[in-house]
């Protein structure tokens, strides 16, 4: 809870059960097409998207 995840390098996680994550703390973050985020949450817009769906 109140982790600083500026320029932290999320690619590839799996951040679906995380508890208490914000969008915030996302939005400073850096990610990937495979990165996987709560449904609450958005992916950020600066995020490498996928060329094709991701499957999960």
């Amino acid at each position: 809870m109140g982790a600083d995840l500026r320029n932290a390098d999320l690619s590839g996680a799996n951040l679906t059960g995380a508890l208490f994550l914000t969008q915030s703390q996302l939005d400073a973050a850096r990610g990937d097409a495979s990165t996987r985020v709560p449904k609450a949450l958005g992916r950020p817009a600066h995020w490498a998207r996928a060329e094709r769906p991701v499957r999960r």
